[in-house]
């Protein structure tokens, strides 16, 4: 491998160049994780609605909580923005590495989050309009284009961990597809789902709707928390393959 170029690194005092991308990586990832599941809960309250399984879930995928969806990919673009300002503002050789090695895989992950941007607006803008058919593929669209962008970006971050083979001379792929891909990623999805779960039982408690309708909502939310019983068991994974 060709020596890296030296880069100026900025220095933020007492602060430290950890706390400084770690508190902006903390934001980002709450709210790109809560746009991620949150994208699968409406397909799936869309689901609900249009099969007669769930009368009320067309008035709370309506509601505030396609806005709380919208508004958390709008903020975790802008802290996706901030990330890249100071990972290059304190490790610009390390940036440049990965994208001198993942620009293909960069560029994928880009054009699935600008597809999420505009399925996510369109709904926003016109699914109102719709018919129940259109909505839900629109809501597809959406949900798809944001979880493989949470795919490609899996593969780089993990990359930094544990490159694998990659060190070897394995190449990209080596390198995407490293130990802890495939646990990270599971890990990452089921946080993305949980997150979005317990922001819908918060909105479906404040609804204006009868008990009945608040407690049947909340019953059909809650089976998607199931899959939290598999984090000790990926936790445990990911651990071994550090």
């Amino acid at each position: 491998m060709a020596s890296l170029p030296h880069y100026p690194v900025n220095d933020f005092g007492p602060v430290m160049k950890g706390m400084v991308i770690g508190g902006v990586g903390i934001v980002h990832v709450f709210l790109a994780q809560f746009a991620i599941g949150g994208g699968a809960l409406l397909c799936y309250f869309q689901w609900l609605g249009q099969s007669g399984r769930e009368p009320a879930a067309r008035r709370f995928l309506d509601g505030y909580f396609k806005a709380l969806v919208l508004v958390s990919f709008v903020l975790g673009a802008m802290t996706g923005v901030a990330m890249w300002l100071t990972s290059i503002q304190v490790g610009a050789r390390t940036i440049g590495l990965m994208i001198d090695e993942f620009h293909w895989v960069w560029a994928t992950e880009w054009l699935c989050f600008a597809i999420e941007v505009a399925a996510g607006y369109a709904f926003l803008r016109y699914g109102a309009r719709m018919s129940d058919r259109a909505r839900l593929w629109l809501l597809i669209m959406y949900a798809a284009a944001a979880w493989l962008s949470l795919f490609w970006i899996n593969g780089i971050l993990s990359w930094q961990l544990t490159p694998g083979d990659w060190l070897h001379g394995g190449g990209l792929w080596a390198g995407f597809f490293n130990p802890s891909f495939w646990p990270s990623l599971l890990f990452r999805t089921i946080v993305a789902l949980t997150l979005a779960t317990l922001v819908a039982c918060a909105v479906i408690d404040g609804l204006d709707a009868p008990r009945a309708d608040r407690a049947a909502l909340m019953h059909k939310v809650a089976r998607l928390l199931a899959p939290m019983t598999l984090m000790p068991l990926l936790g445990i994974w990911y651990l071994a393959v550090l």
